[in-house]
């Protein structure tokens, strides 16, 4: 598998969370058995334009051909990724979540993994 690859994957996954996310935030607070209230629906659907906005790396990621460029890409991934890992295993085990909350933190570790596996185990196949 080639960097390119996981760009392609992850971008189709960012754009329907971000979109998700933007437009239906009520729907993802019933999902993961969440009491929505007003400033959270904000701060989602913030979130989901930041998510957006990293699917717009994606999309150019998978499209260059400077694997600087790629490299870049994925290290800006990896720390979204880290630190999304680590907000969302915080918030697993406060309990506030149902086991929907067990999908964000296999995303965002999967694809953190993935990354840093790419950046530094084997940067030559980037």
């Amino acid at each position: 598998m080639k960097l390119r690859h996981v760009f392609t994957i992850n971008f189709f996954i960012a754009a329907f969370f971000g979109l998700s996310w933007s437009l239906f935030p009520a729907f993802f607070f019933w999902l993961y058995g969440l009491m929505p209230d007003e400033t959270a629906s904000w701060l989602v659907r913030l979130v989901g334009g930041s998510v957006l906005g990293f699917a717009t790396l994606m999309w150019y990621g998978m499209q260059t051909a400077s694997i600087d460029m790629r490299k870049a890409i994925a290290l800006a991934l990896l720390v979204q990724d880290i630190i999304g890992f680590t907000a969302s295993l915080i918030f697993q085990f406060s309990g506030k979540v149902n086991f929907f909350g067990w999908m964000s933190l296999a995303m965002y570790g999967g694809f953190a993994f993935i990354y840093a596996f790419f950046l530094f185990v084997k940067p030559e196949e980037s």
